[in-house]
């Protein structure tokens, strides 16, 4: 984190602000909408935290974040992509439709399968075990620093 990024308000489901999003200043990105708006979902059991594994989720936050803030928009409900007693896989086009407005999905741990299938669809799955705020801030400030055309692949 630059000591030149403003503070910006990070909104909570409890209505706190607490955290520090960068404006998309530079590169690419900042000029690629007028609000550098994007949306991130999150994979979470509570907390707080980054802490679901993709496979597990029953449901991801929906976040919407831009240089002024990052607020929480949505919980969409999925059925659960590991399922069963030997945690086989379930429908991914389920969730990839219901992901489809987001450019990444945050979570403690997934899959090759799953993150190529994402991938295909669009959305970037990121591994990460961190507060929402950080990771979100994160995931933003490289967000607009990427070229848009970069073919960036997921973490795993």
């Amino acid at each position: 984190m630059s000591s030149s990024t403003e503070k910006r308000p990070f909104a909570t489901a409890s209505g706190g602000t607490t955290t520090v999003i960068p404006q998309c200043e530079s590169g690419d990105r900042a000029t690629e909408t007028s609000h550098s708006k994007i949306r991130i979902a999150v994979a979470t059991k509570g907390y707080g935290l980054i802490n679901q594994h993709f496979g597990h989720a029953k449901e991801f936050l929906i976040y919407e974040v831009d240089g002024n803030a990052a607020q929480l928009i949505a919980q969409r409900p999925v059925s659960q992509y590991c399922h069963g007693k030997d945690n086989g896989p379930g429908d991914l086009s389920e969730i990839t439709q219901i992901l489809g407005d987001c450019e990444a999905v945050l979570v403690a741990k997934i899959g090759a399968v799953p993150a190529d299938r994402l991938r295909e669809a669009g959305i970037e799955a990121v591994e990460v075990y961190d507060t929402i705020e950080t990771a979100l801030w994160n995931y933003y400030e490289e967000w607009c620093s990427t070229p848009s055309d970069d073919d960036r692949t997921p973490t795993s």
